[in-house]
């Protein structure tokens, strides 16, 4: 009976001393900000975050021939490769949703961890890239050829 005893109790601190880890509510509310959300998505979760919420910025940091050879509608174009880059970065509204994409996720990659140590709220990078982003139906411009 005492050993009994002796189990049942220490299974139950376990279960009652185990925190639970804050939800994004409860880090929210607790301090009143928001928690940024930096990550990235394949492009089907991409085409479904556009669908569903305006006011993202996309951003394109492919060369500016790339995007000329056709870019998502709308984006701005920051070559990943120019010596300012990082100034450009640092230059835009850290309060602003953003999406980042490039040929095939590398670059977006390293520009979301670059926006992220710069202070952006909110940034999702395009783990994938543009020819999977114009196959999932996001919208697509080409400045400089009829399609």
């Amino acid at each position: 009976m005492n050993k009994t005893f002796t189990i049942v109790l220490v299974c139950l601190i376990a279960v009652f001393s185990c925190d639970r880890p804050p939800s994004s509510q409860d880090r929210n509310s607790s301090s009143g900000a928001k928690s940024p959300i930096i990550h990235s998505l394949d492009s089907k979760n991409a085409k479904a975050l556009l669908d569903e919420e305006e006011g993202i910025l996309l951003l394109d940091v492919r060369t500016p021939e790339e995007f000329a050879e056709g870019h998502l509608a709308g984006a701005k174009n920051l070559d990943f490769h120019q010596p300012g880059f990082a100034e450009q970065l640092r230059q835009l509204d850290p309060n602003q949703k953003y999406m980042v994409y490039c040929a095939v996720g590398g670059r977006s990659g390293k520009t979301l961890q670059m926006m992220e140590k710069m202070g952006f709220k909110e940034v999702y990078n395009v783990s994938e890239g543009f020819k999977e982003l114009k196959e999932q139906g996001v919208p697509v411009e080409y400045p400089d050829k009829q399609r």
